[in-house]
């Protein structure tokens, strides 16, 4: 039985914890209710969906209450005002143009994943840039189906943020009649553009190679259109920052070929192959190489590696010749442009055509790759 003394203590203390939730409970009202006083009123499904999430093109027609205020800012702008954003069907450009006829409402569809890591190498591999733009252009217009060609349908190459061509596909409307954002999406719905979005992206998984239909394709245009027989990414050596090294410029492992981090219990890392003959097990050091600290990531690297021969490759762990990635900073618009996707190890004292980018990444965003402590490894 408890004692009376306890039983006092014991109401006592539910008392005093019943006060605390109920003033927990009244302090959350109030708390909500000053949020949800400072929230937008919701008006619509995409409201409830998408309201409390700010999006580019929602600060856009912010900014632009009606399509003549966008009007009279493009006007100021010299003609042309675009605003990139993405959704999960794909990356795109709606802009506002001048041409002969007028002003024309457009959106542009921009490629990614694989198929845009094929634009990126091809236009990097090529002598004559400015024709391999061209070429590209007339690459992803075959690349549409027939079935998918519609004549408002054109391959565009529009203004970049970096020296790499942005080229996909774009439609547009005459402004004529358009004078809300409801009107211009009630024209978007009309587009047949917007039937290409599967087009636009890695076919079939996320992680699956383009088919060699696609690379024969690009190449029939006269374009590099190389793959790495290991892992099948499109792949470059001409990296601005990776000369001579086959890298693919899309993901985090640049230089590293796929093949090496699948099916393997060896940490060691391997390059991009252009022949399937030349995929083999990585090597290893010797412990004899010449090693020197990396002044960026601070770990011990050799350029007498056996897999990176002149490369300077981490001299333990991995064997990575990865330095470290660029966050996500910048805005959507300049990270769709990236192709300072990873940077090289530079050792302290010796200089590099990646120090610069390194010097801006780190303003905007700048993460090193986690490494695994040397017990783990």
């Amino acid at each position: 039985m408890m004692g009376k003394r306890a039983q006092q203590k014991r109401a006592a203390k539910h008392a005093k914890q019943a006060k605390q939730r109920k003033a927990a409970a009244s302090r959350s009202a109030a708390t909500f209710a000053a949020v949800a006083a400072n929230l937008p009123q919701l008006t619509s499904m995409d409201d409830i969906l998408f309201g409390p999430m700010a999006t580019p093109w929602g600060d856009f027609t912010e900014t632009h209450a009606t399509v003549d205020d966008a009007i009279a800012a493009a006007e100021k702008a010299g003609g042309v005002l675009s605003c990139f954003s993405f959704d999960d069907s794909g990356e795109y450009e709606r802009s506002l143009r001048q041409d002969a006829d007028g002003w024309l409402y457009e959106v542009a569809l921009y490629l990614r994943g694989n198929l845009r890591e094929l634009v990126m190498t091809s236009w990097l591999d090529a002598d004559d840039q400015d024709q391999a733009a061209e070429r590209l252009r007339c690459a992803l217009a075959a690349y549409v189906p027939d079935g998918l060609r519609h004549p408002g349908i054109e391959a565009v190459q529009r203004p970049s943020t970096t020296s790499v061509p942005r080229i996909g596909w774009a439609q547009s409307v005459p402004v004529a009649g358009l004078r809300t954002w409801e009107d211009v999406r009630l024209a978007e719905k009309e587009m047949a553009l917007f039937a290409l979005a599967p087009l636009a992206d890695t076919p079939g998984k996320t992680c699956e190679p383009l088919p060699e239909e696609t690379f024969a394709l690009f190449r029939a245009h006269g374009l590099s259109a190389r793959a790495c027989a290991g892992c099948g990414a499109p792949v470059t050596d001409r990296h601005p920052h990776w000369q001579g090294v086959l890298v693919s410029v899309e993901n985090e492992f640049g230089p590293v070929c796929d093949r090496s981090r699948l099916g393997e219990e060896s940490l060691q890392r391997v390059g991009h192959v252009l022949d399937a003959a030349q995929a083999r097990p990585a090597w290893k050091l010797t412990g004899k190489e010449q090693k020197v600290q990396c002044q960026n990531c601070d770990v011990h690297v050799t350029e007498q590696h056996p897999d990176w021969p002149g490369v300077w490759t981490e001299a333990g762990g991995y064997c990575r010749p990865t330095c470290a990635v660029p966050g996500s900073g910048a805005d959507d618009a300049t990270e769709y442009d990236l192709v300072d996707c990873v940077y090289p190890h530079i050792p302290v004292g010796v200089d590099s055509p990646a120090a610069a980018a390194i010097t801006a990444a780190k303003k905007t965003g700048y993460f090193f790759q986690p490494r695994l402590p040397s017990w783990a490894q």
